[in-house]
């Protein structure tokens, strides 16, 4: 693998995490209004790649160890509870499926899974009790190239 796909991490949460209405990637995130946006819905975005040193294997090919970061920014929503009581209660089952979704998951084979890094609020609960939530996971992986 050259670089993570976010496209198939939002795969992978589309398909296994039904409690979403919409799973989206960051330039979906960008048209995201309150008239228009679906609770619960979750985007995916590719915040960093951090390179480890450079290996040589012979003089025609390099291999570099990738940890990739990446955010699952989530809406939720309880419209029967205006303080955001019922949409934090809402968040964790949600999360969960998350957490497990992609610990489990293996984008490459014979790679390594997805680990969870970090999570927080990421906004103050609105008028209609909707929050949003964002965890972050990283995921270890080797890029390798051949050089001609």
């Amino acid at each position: 693998m050259l670089t993570l796909d976010p496209g198939a991490i939002r795969d992978r949460l589309e398909t296994t995490v039904s409690a979403f209405d919409h799973v989206g990637l960051a330039r979906d995130l960008g048209t995201a209004h309150q008239q228009t946006l679906r609770w619960p819905s979750a985007w995916v975005v590719l915040l960093a790649e951090q390179a480890g040193d450079v290996r040589y294997f012979g003089t025609d090919m390099i291999e570099q160890a990738i940890t990739a970061r990446v955010g699952i920014i989530m809406a939720i929503r309880d419209i029967a509870d205006r303080t955001g009581a019922q949409a934090g209660k809402s968040l964790k089952p949600i999360r969960e499926a998350v957490l497990l979704s992609l610990c489990r998951f293996v984008p490459e084979a014979g790679g390594q899974a997805f680990r969870f890094a970090s999570g927080q609020q990421q906004s103050g609960i609105d008028a209609r009790g909707g929050l949003f939530w964002q965890d972050n996971y990283t995921l270890r992986f080797d890029r390798r190239i051949q050089i001609t």
